[in-house]
């Protein structure tokens, strides 16, 4: 009996068996399944990622609503600032009566006049005329405009300009050499002064209306002029003298 398996035994081998061998086709059926569920996740997630890699190019190459379609364009060329404007010689405007009034304008030559200074030594105009340009003024002390004039000349034309080429002349007019000499003096006048006290010289530019301003060239031609001495008188004559000299 102990030797040999019962047939009660003999059975439960068996059906023992039959039980191991179903269970292990179930885990073999189990795990091949899942393997192919494992492989075609992957799959699946392979296919995804193109889409959404191909998506992303498609999106990438079509143009977005948020970049400007100027954004990738050519840039624009830039162009050069213009230069600031070149000063220019103020024109000369003139009233009916003052036009009149004037024999020589602008383009004239100012008469080579011969007129005595105060220590009565006779000049030539044309030859105290300077290198470059040259202020006249006819003026007379009864016009307070004149005697400002004269104060002006020194700090606002002589000191900044003479030694560009630029001279004054001042021609007197009516008044005595000694009157003549206390007013400049007095307002510090830094030019050659003449004496017209006859109004001989004056008679050939002007029948009136003094002081009267004129801004030669070294030949004695007219650039600019003006009468009486107002502010915008002197602004426009500085004007005329920083253009001459800076286009000779």
């Amino acid at each position: 009996m102990s030797g040999r398996m019962s047939i009660g035994e003999r059975k439960r081998n068996v059906v023992q068996n039959q039980l191991r061998r179903q269970l292990f086709d179930r885990a073999l059926r189990a795990e091949s399944f899942f393997v192919f569920a494992l492989a075609f996740g992957f799959l699946l997630g392979g296919c995804s990622t193109e889409s959404t890699s191909s998506q992303a190019r498609k999106q990438n190459l079509s143009p977005s609503p948020l970049k400007s379609e100027t954004a990738t364009a050519e840039p624009i060329p830039t162009e050069a600032p213009e230069p600031p404007p070149q000063p220019v010689v103020p024109a000369v405007h003139l009233s009916e009566q003052h036009r009149h009034a004037s024999l020589v304008k602008q383009g004239d030559v100012l008469p080579d006049f011969r007129l005595a200074d105060a220590d009565g030594t006779n000049h030539s105009l044309h030859s105290l005329l300077g290198d470059e340009m040259t202020v006249v003024c006819f003026w007379s002390s009864e016009s307070p405009a004149a005697i400002q004039q004269l104060r002006d000349t020194g700090p606002e034309i002589v000191d900044p300009f003479a030694k560009q080429g630029l001279a004054v002349v001042s021609i007197n007019y009516g008044q005595t050499p000694a009157e003549v000499l206390k007013v400049t003096e007095e307002a510090d006048f830094a030019g050659k002064v003449l004496l017209d006290p006859r109004g001989e010289a004056l008679a050939q530019v002007a029948t009136r209306y003094l002081p009267r301003t004129y801004l030669v060239d070294a030949d004695g031609k007219i650039v600019w002029f003006d009468m009486e001495y107002s502010p915008s008188t002197r602004r426009h004559l500085l004007q005329a003298i920083e253009c001459s000299l800076s286009n000779p």
